[in-house]
């Protein structure tokens, strides 16, 4: 969970999206702090992502595992953030 990942396949292509836990089977619950959350997450194959190096920062880790949603603002500025200075 917290992994930053990038949609390769379907109508989000491009967009960028936090592993915010899993379904039965093999299905991520991808979080994106718009229009999905932690408490409405988006299902997606994992084969349709594309992992990357990035994890969100520990205090959004902790909010992701008791079930809270994610600030939009927070979270669009950890990725717009350089990855140096993360």
């Amino acid at each position: 969970m917290g992994q930053i990942v990038i949609s390769k396949r379907g109508k989000d292509v491009g967009r960028a999206y936090v592993i915010a836990g899993f379904f039965d089977g093999n299905r991520l619950a991808l979080a994106d702090a718009r229009r999905f959350n932690v408490s409405c997450p988006k299902s997606k194959n994992p084969r349709h992502v594309q992992a990357t190096s990035r994890f969100v920062d520990a205090k959004m880790i902790a909010a992701i595992e008791k079930g809270r949603d994610i600030d939009h603002g927070e979270f669009w500025r950890f990725l717009t953030t350089p990855e140096e200075s993360v």
